[in-house]
């Protein structure tokens, strides 16, 4: 798993903590989050086709220098989600169709499509990867805020990995940031298992976090989470559950369904 240096830098983020300025930290799923992100890769789609627990590793978004980590990195579906994850690969192709995939060459490949229908995913990365939320089977997601972690104790959780720290929000406005915070008591958290590891100061748990019970998870179609947080015109998403795939779009402020895709 890919991680930014461990270069301690001392920076002013009171933007983005509503507090004094702070030591950075690459902060993963801390409890208390609503929800676990992630990205969809074809090549990792492909890996975990024969997988009954597929793992998705968390989706980090903060480009700061830091001085420790925090949380948890992965996600594990469990066989009670395996029509989750069947459903999830579908809603995939689904896109697919309307945004083909974008692939850029790690270094330079003669040929690379050449007498292939498909080039080497090993040679190129994804550039256009879906954004994928888990939440809570139940998680009311057109009553609250997408891509906001309603988290507040979370400072509390990062203290059990570093001693200072500060939060990396997927929505970087001091509105979502204090809605996160005020509003957390009032949004249950992910349900999931801890895995038993020891905690050690500075870094993150990189066994699996697992369900206590069915998830769902809303697929974006683009990481502009701030237009999805301010319901701009025109946003679509798609939620997936074990029972099937549906397209929603915003108009007018609200989420209206736009189609059922299976």
């Amino acid at each position: 798993m890919h991680r930014l240096p461990l270069t301690c830098l001392f920076v002013s983020l009171s933007l983005l903590t509503l507090a004094s300025p702070a030591a950075a930290t690459n902060d993963y799923f801390l409890p208390g989050d609503a929800f676990f992100p992630s990205k969809l890769f074809l090549k990792n789609l492909k890996e975990q086709e024969q997988d009954p627990e597929p793992v998705f590793n968390y989706n980090y978004i903060c480009e700061y220098a830091f001085c420790g980590y925090a949380g948890y990195s992965q996600l594990k579906l469990d066989k009670q989600n395996s029509e989750l994850v069947q459903n999830i690969r579908k809603a995939y192709s689904y896109i697919r169709q309307r945004q083909p995939i974008r692939l850029i060459p790690k270094k330079i490949v003669k040929n690379p499509g050449k007498n292939q229908d498909v080039p080497n995913l090993e040679n190129f990365n994804e550039i256009n990867s879906p954004s994928i939320f888990f939440y809570n089977e139940d998680h009311d997601w057109q009553r609250w805020k997408i891509a906001i972690k309603y988290n507040e104790n979370w400072r509390e959780e990062m203290k059990k990995f570093i001693n200072a720290g500060s939060y990396c929000a997927f929505v970087k406005t001091p509105a979502a940031i204090k809605q996160s915070q005020e509003e957390g008591k009032d949004v249950p958290p992910l349900n999931i298992q801890l895995p038993e590891a020891d905690i050690k100061t500075g870094k993150p748990v990189d066994l699996p976090l697992t369900p206590k019970g069915p998830l769902k998870a809303l697929i974006l179609y683009d990481d502009n989470y701030k237009h999805y947080y301010d319901m701009k015109n025109g946003k679509r998403l798609l939620e997936v559950t074990s029972q099937g795939i549906t397209e929603y779009v915003i108009h007018r402020n609200k989420w209206n369904k736009y189609r059922q895709v299976n």
